[in-house]
């Protein structure tokens, strides 16, 4: 029965935005598309000329110089920043084709939703956030006001046993620059389009504030920017940790979270691990929670993740 009123829920409510169109958010895919937009040019280049005798050489480029080509002062700029963040970013580990794809696909997913709050809310109609207000239970679920607060996603950053990678544990990046680590596919593009809507992306994880100013350090290293620890980006160990929830609700005291992207449950309440381990599959999918997956709540791979060859050790923080 909870199922079924969850689902008319859904079907009821809309879920924040309904008729609203979703548009595909700007994945670099093949550099192709983005190369497009970030240039302003999709047509073939014109071919050299052959250089005639009298003529004075031209300084020749660098070999293998992606910017070589570019015209304007930014877009060179841009590309260059974008190199020198790849060349120092360590390779990634082999992956999939479909890994690769899904990760995309999912990215993408969340970039559509996005996208129809950002439309609804220019359009004038209420949208909600997805986290749940103190007090508020899985089948009972209350969520904090948005008003007229900034939007925000939250992110999670900790792979977990149980969740994207059954061989990544969050112990294995520690951030402090030594790390083997990759933004995964989709995730960087995601979220430089959240900003350019005016939506701020908040990165969270369960490691020590003391790990602040390194895990920034980490991100902007491989291509998500600048994050300003306990604003933009909060570590919540230490002795007493955090809980998951607290954090949520003091992200959500000052910004409207339309969405929470994390790979295990206790990444959207910590309700999901508060109860019985058996009755937690029918807590995600028999509750009154069951609509905000892919509508809110998104299961996706974690922006970060660790290219290490896998361990069973756990390295200190």
């Amino acid at each position: 029965m909870s199922r079924l009123r969850a689902l008319l829920t859904l079907g009821a409510a809309g879920l924040l935005c309904g008729g609203c169109v979703a548009a595909a958010i700007p994945i670099v895919a093949g550099g192709s598309m983005a190369g497009k937009q970030i240039f302003g040019d999709d047509k073939k280049p014109e071919p050299t000329p052959e250089p005639v005798a009298a003529a004075t050489p031209a300084p020749a480029e660098p070999v293998g110089d992606p910017t070589a080509t570019l015209t304007t002062p930014e877009a060179r700029a841009l590309a260059l920043r974008l190199q020198a963040s790849a060349a120092a970013s360590r390779p990634a580990a082999p992956a999939s084709a479909e890994s690769a794809a899904a990760s995309l696909q999912a990215y993408q997913s969340l970039w559509a939703y996005v996208e129809r709050q950002v439309a609804a809310r220019k359009a004038g109609e209420a949208v909600r956030s997805v986290v749940l207000a103190e007090g508020a239970t899985l089948d009972a679920p209350r969520y904090v006001p948005c008003d007229a607060k900034p939007f925000a996603i939250l992110f999670d950053l900790d792979e977990s046993a149980a969740g994207s990678d059954p061989d990544a544990r969050f112990r294995r990046w520690v951030g402090d620059g030594s790390d083997e680590v990759s933004a995964v596919p989709g995730a960087v593009e995601g979220v430089d389009a959240l900003r350019r809507e005016g939506v701020q992306a908040i990165f969270t994880s369960a490691r020590r504030p003391s790990g602040n100013n390194a895990a920034a350090a980490m991100l902007a290293k491989i291509g998500f920017g600048e994050f300003v620890p306990g604003k933009t980006l909060i570590l919540r160990g230490g002795e007493p940790p955090i809980s998951g929830d607290q954090v949520r609700r003091t992200v959500a005291a000052s910004y409207c979270v339309v969405a929470i992207v994390g790979d295990a449950l206790g990444d959207f309440s910590d309700t999901f691990d508060a109860g019985d381990a058996a009755r937690r599959p029918a807590a995600a999918t028999e509750t009154m929670v069951a609509p905000l997956w892919g509508a809110g709540w998104f299961l996706l791979p974690n922006p970060v993740r660790s290219t290490a060859a896998p361990t069973t050790e756990l390295p200190k923080e």
